[in-house]
C-alpha cells in the first residue's frame, strides 16, 4: 500500500490558491479540530494547515469556489452556518441550522449572484431548508414530493438542479421565491446486482461537461461495508433514461461517502491521476481507494499517516 509523502510544512493559514484542474482531498481530524490536511492526489503529498475559518467545522458543500461551513458545537439544534471563500477570504453569515440531520447542501449559483439560493436537505424526513445571503432564517419545506419517494442527492448541470431519489427517480428543482418546486422527468428501474449477492448500494449523481452521471457504489461482506465495485450510468436527456457506460474516457470521478457527494473532471494523463477511474473515501477510514473502470480492480493508499481514525474527508475544488 502506498503512503503519501509530507510536503514541507506550511504554517500559512490558508490553502494554496494556484489554479487547479482537480480537487483537494481535505481531511478533518475530529480529535485535532484546529488542523486541516490538504492531500494532492496528483503529487501524492499532503500539507497541514491551521485555517481559523475551518477549525472544528464541517464542510457541507463546495461550489463556485465557496465553502459552506457548519459548526456542530456547542448546540446541535442551533448550529452556526456560513459561506466562506478561501481565495478572497470573504465570509457571509447564513441562518443557524436547526438539525445535524441536514447534511446535504447545494448552491444554485455563485454566492456573488443576488439570485443565489442555498439549499440544505434532510434525507430522514424528506425536508428542505432554503435561504439566500442576508436571510435571517430558513424557509422549511416538508413533504416535498407528491409521490412516495425518498430524497437522496442533488447535482447541478448548467443552471438546472437535478434531484435523485432513493428509487432512482430524477426530478428538476426550480426556485419560486423562497420555495422549491420539483418536476419529475424520469422514473426508471435500473439494472442492479442480485439482492442475494449484493443487497446494498449507495448512489451519487455528478456533473461533467454538461452531462449528468449516476454512480452506484456496490457493497458486500458480512457487514456490507466492503466495496465490490461500481456501475456508471449517463443520462440521455432526449430519451429520458439512464444509459449504462463501461468507460468514462479521460474523465475521473471523485466520491466521498461521508457526505454523499461527488465531482467529475476531464484530466490530462500527465497529471499523474488515473483517468477512467473512481477515487473514493469511506466513512471512518483513513484510506483513499481507486476503482479502475477498465480492469475493475481497486487499489488503495494512505494519504496521511498522522491523522486519527476519527476523521471526515471531503473533495474540495478551490
Amino acid at each position: 500500500m502506498e503512503v503519501a509523502k509530507v510536503e514541507k510544512q506550511n504554517t500559512h493559514s490558508y490553502p494554496v490558491t494556484a489554479s487547479r484542474l482537480y480537487p483537494w482531498l481535505v481531511i478533518l481530524d475530529c480529535k485535532q479540530g484546529q488542523r486541516q490536511t490538504f492531500f494532492d492526489v496528483s503529487k501524492n503529498h499532503y500539507q497541514t494547515k491551521n485555517i481559523p475559518e475551518m477549525c472544528n467545522k464541517l464542510i457541507y458543500a463546495c461550489s463556485h469556489g465557496w465553502l459552506v461551513l457548519v459548526d456542530p458545537d456547542p448546540d446541535p439544534d442551533s448550529m452556526d452556518c456560513y459561506l466562506w471563500n478561501p481565495i478572497s477570504l470573504e465570509r457571509a453569515q447564513l441562518p443557524s441550522l436547526e438539525s445535524i440531520d441536514y447534511q446535504g447542501c447545494i448552491l444554485s449559483s455563485s454566492p456573488s449572484d443576488p439570485e443565489c439560493h442555498i439549499l440544505f436537505f434532510n434525507r430522514l424526513e424528506n425536508s428542505l431548508l432554503v435561504c439566500q445571503k442576508g436571510d435571517l432564517e430558513f424557509n422549511k419545506q416538508v413533504g416535498i414530493f407528491a409521490e412516495d419517494v425518498e430524497l437522496w442527492n442533488f447535482a447541478m448541470v448548467g443552471k438546472t438542479i437535478y434531484c435523485l431519489t432513493l428509487e432512482n427517480t430524477l426530478y428538476t428543482a426550480e426556485f419560486v421565491g423562497r420555495t422549491v418546486q420539483f418536476t419529475r422527468i424520469i422514473m426508471e428501474k435500473l439494472p442492479r446486482p442480485s439482492p442475494l449477492d449484493l443487497p446494498k448500494f449507495d448512489a451519487f449523481i455528478v456533473e461533467s461537461c454538461g452531462e449528468l452521471f449516476l454512480v452506484h457504489m456496490m457493497f458486500f461482506g458480512f457487514r456490507m461495508e466492503e466495496v465490490y465495485g461500481f456501475f456508471v450510468f449517463r443520462m440521455d436527456f432526449e430519451e429520458k433514461r439512464w444509459v449504462k457506460v463501461k468507460s468514462i474516457g479521460d474523465r475521473t470521478i471523485f466520491l466521498s461517502q461521508h457526505n454523499g457527494t461527488g465531482c467529475m473532471y476531464s484530466l490530462a494523463t500527465d497529471l499523474g491521476i488515473k483517468t477512467n477511474s473512481i477515487y473514493f473515501t469511506m466513512n471512518g477510514q483513513r484510506l483513499l481507494y481507486v476503482f479502475d473502470l477498465e480492469s475493475l480492480c481497486i487499489s488503495k493508499s494512505l494519504p496521511c499517516s498522522t491523522v486519527s481514525r476519527d476523521l471526515e474527508q471531503y473533495w474540495v475544488m478551490i
